[in-house]
């Protein structure tokens, strides 16, 4: 199977869509280990990032599949803890690996998180562990996972970003899709002018901000735009850039953005648009656990997806599309530790988990599925969206952490009006040039 980043989006589809008749094996116990003597009792910590009433599907699957492990690995309990995906990435996983004593597992980024985590040698290498366990060719795609040619971690789902819609709205004021940046910004008149937020936005979590901003400047600059911002072929003052950010702007300026967009979380934008009060959100697939479900959305039913609109760009073909959350693993383990963290991966890659995630959390597979019965209709209509198109990871993959900060600082500012975009980028290219130097 082509892996995602070095093929197009239909690779990551075919997960979905196709019959391959490559499902996974699921064979008695995992732990390889021998019922021989008597196993002292012993602890594992594992460590999530599932802590929202959208994610409790997810914690009911990982709980049943640490039940399963716990059952193949005599005297092994798992002790879980839920942590908010922003403190764990950006605070504690960062302190405990400077310390060395990162969880035993636990949920992880790749890119650029991953590739600092492997440098600390405290981050377990999986390559034997994948080899052994004949995942190699059953995961999509290890790349964001990767360094030096050695895997960190493996991907539990994949995500594709872009604008979701309210399909009714859009019917009762006789709007389609928009292809180009002036349909863009008509629709989104259109949709003041009727009452309607037409964007909702958590500026209050500064990830948020920047999902549409940088998707904007690799569809204008090309799949390579953050990607070569270490190497210095690309740069933060570059037209393209400049452009992507000034745009968002501009959809602030006019009033197409949340009112008072620094006070509300992504949370509670997301809730502005499953609750129709906005007619559009930009997010990734892993808001379909809160969109696509009828007990937390009204859009539910009449939910659909497309794509940033085309600006002439180098990337007007592409699509921002990667597997780039799974688990990862302490390197300090004992011997019973390790059977007990093959065990954990032998069962938890399996069809019948990855399927049941497709189906109760709306996340798309990091397996290749030999069976997609009941999947909703919203995941086929991002499927064909994104047919044929090249990809790209999240920018945050690919710049330093430090750089990731300052962007969300930044924009924060120009939201608030306190700097200017151009003052903003020139910033971030005094930073990028003084970490590029680190590197």
């Amino acid at each position: 199977m082509k892996r995602l980043i070095a093929g197009s989006m239909t690779m990551l589809m075919l997960s979905l869509l196709l019959l391959t008749g490559c499902g996974s094996k699921n064979e008695g116990s995992s732990s390889g280990g021998s019922n021989e003597g008597a196993v002292k009792d012993f602890e594992m910590s594992l460590r999530h990032t599932f802590i929202n009433e959208a994610d409790q599907s997810r914690v009911a699957m990982l709980n049943d599949v640490i039940k399963e492990v716990e059952n193949q690995v005599p005297g092994l309990k798992i002790v879980t803890e839920g942590v908010d995906v922003v403190v764990n990435r950006s605070t504690k996983l960062k302190a405990e690996f400077a310390a060395g004593s990162p969880p035993k597992i636990f949920y992880n980024f790749g890119g650029s998180d991953t590739e600092n985590f492997a440098k600390t040698g405290h981050l377990l290498d999986l390559t034997p562990i994948v080899e052994e366990l004949d995942l190699k060719d059953k995961i999509q795609d290890f790349s964001e996972f990767t360094v030096d040619g050695k895997i960190y971690g493996i991907p539990d789902n994949g995500y594709i970003e872009g604008f979701f819609y309210n399909k009714k709205i859009f019917n009762e004021l006789g709007l389609t899709p928009p292809t180009t940046w002036d349909q863009f910004l008509a629709m989104c008149e259109t949709l003041k002018s009727a009452g309607y937020t037409p964007l909702a936005l958590g500026a209050a979590e500064a990830w948020s901000i920047n999902m549409i901003p940088t998707n904007f400047a690799a569809t204008l600059g090309g799949v390579d735009m953050f990607r070569n911002l270490r190497t210095g072929e690309t740069k933060w003052t570059d037209p393209e850039m400049a452009q992507a950010f000034e745009k968002v702007k501009e959809l602030m300026e006019k009033g197409y953005y949340t009112e008072n967009t620094l006070g509300y979380k992504h949370s509670e934008a997301q809730a502005q648009f499953s609750s129709g009060k906005a007619a559009i959100i930009f997010d990734g697939t892993w808001g379909l656990n809160t969109y696509a479900n009828e007990d937390r959305s009204v859009v539910a039913n009449d939910l659909g997806f497309f794509k940033v609109p085309n600006f002439g760009g180098k990337g007007d073909n592409t699509i921002n599309a990667s597997f780039s959350t799974g688990y990862a693993f302490s390197s300090h383990l004992d011997e019973n530790e390790m059977k007990a963290v093959k065990a954990f991966i032998k069962e938890y890659y399996q069809e019948k988990w990855q399927k049941r995630q497709l189906i109760d959390s709306n996340r798309f597979p990091s397996m290749v599925l030999t069976d997609t019965e009941d999947v909703k209709p919203i995941i086929k209509e991002i499927s064909d969206t994104a047919q044929g198109m090249a990809t790209f990871p999240a920018y945050d993959a690919l710049v330093q952490p430090k750089i990731k900060s300052d962007l969300e600082s930044g924009m924060q500012q120009v939201v608030g009006s306190k700097i200017t975009v151009q003052q903003m980028l020139e910033t971030m290219q005094q930073n990028q040039d003084k970490e590029n130097k680190k590197d």
